[in-house]
């Protein structure tokens, strides 16, 4: 599951992430800066130097860093610094940046942080002033999601959605059909033990989604109850979690899933997954981090929609990322003319592909449609067959959403484990989050 970046995210979130990168976010940035030149300041003749920071993995920052190549060509006075690192690295480190006063100029968050960087007065309002970004392009609604309040501080750097990403070849190897959509829980659960008992117990169905709060969220929406309610309170009980996480732990315990030792892996990125080492056929995520799979892997992958209850499939129309400007920066002008370009710009939108989904701009995202080919094609085309099977994208998480990602995988990894029962975890967690939430 990602950050899902999900990861989009979000790439992922992920079992025990988080206590592993503490004391490695330093060196892992370090060792995967790019550019010259320093945060903020000004180098000979006037020319300004920026600073732009992001999560993701070697395949996005080959895209991104094209993209910035772009940019630097078509303006001659601004260099771009850029570093970039997983995701649970990348944020824990951006924290530190920011609570120090030292923020990259411009920066990829996570929906989830957006609220709380928002009212600590981090994020510059990009709808007025000199840090003006033009969102003309873009969906009014979808651009909507990057707003606390009446300000605009970020805007949505690509538009994902949920899924399974399956390997074809592994299903065709062992005589398993790919799933198609409509299917149901229930279904899940056959696909996944048929590849269990046709692998002789060697390949899980999928890795086991028990951990990833955004896939607990798409539960949730087909049973039509929503993560948060309006007041920012959580908008669902006890009894919801323990069902979800009961559901889990049934598939790990029939082989369907994958085990707690395996799912425990799932921490540094689609190259470290069960999908990509074998251990598993399928796993939920978010499509704008498909081409990080394809990478990972010499299979072939495709993407399906997630199962439905009652025909919904819980999926929605999901900023995988989004930009801000720090409101400290010494070169707000220039990071907001950067920032432009990245959700405007054709050239931006050749470079960048679907390393973080659909592209922002409406028009050019139609252009790059037309034109896709390979792993953007595949991400091109599972959100339009998917564009009929979307529920309405939800408000902003409130403050703390960062932290009940992290609480659910250190408590799932309890209940993986069998430390705890589903039900007695999810008494933890809800004591847990509504602590959190009314901090």
């Amino acid at each position: 599951m990602r950050s899902r970046a999900r990861t989009a995210g979000p790439r992922r979130s992920r079992t025990f992430r988080a206590a592993a990168v503490a004391v490695t976010v330093a060196a892992s940035l370090s060792l995967t800066a790019c550019g010259s030149g320093s945060s903020g300041s000004d180098g000979a003749g006037g020319a300004v130097k920026l600073s732009f920071s992001w999560w993701g993995d070697a395949s996005r920052a080959k895209a991104t860093q094209d993209a910035i190549a772009l940019f630097e060509k078509a303006n001659p006075g601004i260099t771009v610094t850029t570093q970039y690192a997983t995701f649970g690295p990348y944020n824990q480190k951006l924290a530190t940046q920011i609570a120090g006063g030292g923020a990259p100029d411009l920066m990829q968050i996570d929906w989830g942080n957006q609220s709380q960087y928002a009212k600590s007065s981090t994020l510059l309002d990009l709808a007025t002033g000199s840090g003006t970004v033009d969102i003309s392009g873009l969906d009014a609604k979808f651009v909507g999601s990057g707003k606390d309040g009446s300000k605009q501080v970020a805007i949505p750097f690509g538009q994902a959605t949920q899924g399974f990403v399956v390997n074809e070849a592994k299903l065709k190897s062992l005589g398993v059909d790919v799933p198609k959509a409509g299917w149901t829980w229930d279904d899940l659960a056959a696909f996944a033990k048929q590849v269990h008992d046709a692998s002789a117990g060697k390949v899980a169905g999928i890795s086991d989604p028990g951990s990833t709060w955004p896939a607990f969220q798409s539960w949730l929406v087909q049973h039509g109850k929503p993560l948060y309610a309006p007041d920012g309170k959580l908008g669902f009980t006890e009894a919801d979690l323990t069902d979800f996480w009961a559901f889990c732990t049934g598939l790990r315990k029939s082989g369907a899933a994958t085990p707690a030792n395996v799912t425990a892996t799932l921490t540094a990125g689609p190259a470290e997954d069960p999908l990509a080492k074998g251990t598993a056929a399928a796993e939920w995520d978010y499509d704008s981090i498909f081409a990080s799979h394809v990478a990972a892997t010499k299979d072939t992958l495709t993407l399906v929609p997630l199962p439905t209850v009652n025909g919904r499939t819980g999926m929605y129309a999901k900023p995988s990322m989004l930009l801000s400007v720090y409101a400290g920066s010494k070169h707000p002008k220039e990071a907001a003319k950067l920032l432009s370009f990245l959700v405007n710009d054709p050239q931006a939108a050749g470079a960048l592909g679907s390393s973080r989904g659909m592209f922002p701009n409406v028009e050019v995202r139609k252009q790059q449609a037309a034109s896709a080919t390979g792993n953007n094609k595949v991400v091109s085309d599972f959100e339009a067959a998917s564009a009929t099977l979307l529920s309405a994208t939800p408000s902003a998480p409130p403050k703390g959403d960062g932290q009940l990602l992290t609480l659910m995988q250190r408590i799932y990894g309890a209940v993986s484990f069998d430390q705890q029962s589903p039900a007695q975890g999810a008494k933890s967690f809800m004591q847990q989050a509504q602590q959190i939430l009314a901090g």
